[in-house]
């Protein structure tokens, strides 16, 4: 009768464990079609991000082609929108890591059957922390040295009447400048001098490089590495079915 008992006990045992091996791949699986859709979700909004990030060069080369060709000037509308338009366009981007995170902590991992998929969703989560690592850095540039110009040359007022006091849109606002000051005067607070020129050229110049180089040490990569999980993930959900 204590064989019997044993035996009963044994096989719950057992039968708890199957259905708990069972419902830790089950939620692994489904983890894995979460991180699916947040990475095919991110390459869309990262290629979107790439987008604006090279109009953003473009629109700093409007800018420093205009001083460049007709110096700073204090009194015009033309270059205070340029200017605008360089300097209050930083975006940032920030990946979907709630699942991936998830995947990693809940111990997801070794349900997955798959060594090379393992390693490449660690992979996906280095380039997710070298991503932010990278624009942290842009960021620290531009508020240490980009924004104090701003603060310094540029004059809030006119765009600040149709920008806050009309709950006008950013770009309305700009285009609006002329009408808010017909006479264009203190557009901008700084005189054509050429050492001022060449300290705010050489600031953009950085910038720009920056972020040019952001493409070659991290962006190019995080794409590319996005996409091959994707791909990896959908093969492994094709032979599962």
């Amino acid at each position: 009768m204590l064989s019997y008992s044993f035996l009963a006990i044994s096989l719950g045992f057992i039968l708890d464990n199957f259905r708990e091996d069972y419902s830790e791949k089950q939620n692994a699986e489904s983890l894995l079609k979460s991180l699916h859709n947040d990475l095919k979700g991110d390459v869309i909004r990262f290629n979107e991000f790439e987008n604006r990030r090279k109009k953003l060069i473009s629109d700093i080369y409007n800018f420093l082609d205009d001083v460049e060709e007709r110096g700073l000037q204090g009194n015009d509308v033309n270059q205070q929108k340029l200017f605008a338009i360089a300097i209050f366009n930083w975006i940032y981007f920030e990946p979907n890591t709630a699942n991936i995170e998830q995947i990693i902590s809940s111990g997801a991992l070794r349900y997955l059957g798959d060594d090379e998929l393992i390693h490449q969703i660690g992979v996906t989560e280095n380039q997710n922390n070298s991503l932010l690592d990278r624009q942290k850095r842009e960021q620290e540039y531009f508020l240490n040295y980009l924004q104090p110009l701003m603060h310094k040359y540029y004059n809030f007022k006119w765009l600040n009447k149709s920008y806050a006091r009309e709950w006008i849109s950013f770009e309305a606002s700009l285009d609006g400048l002329k009408k808010t000051n017909p006479t264009e005067k203190n557009m901008l607070f700084w005189d054509n001098d050429h050492q001022l020129l060449q300290e705010i050229t050489n600031l953009f110049e950085n910038y720009i490089f920056i972020l040019r180089s952001s493409f070659v040490t991290n962006y190019d990569m995080y794409i590319e590495e996005m996409e091959k999980t994707i791909k990896m993930i959908e093969v492994k959900s094709s032979i599962n079915n």
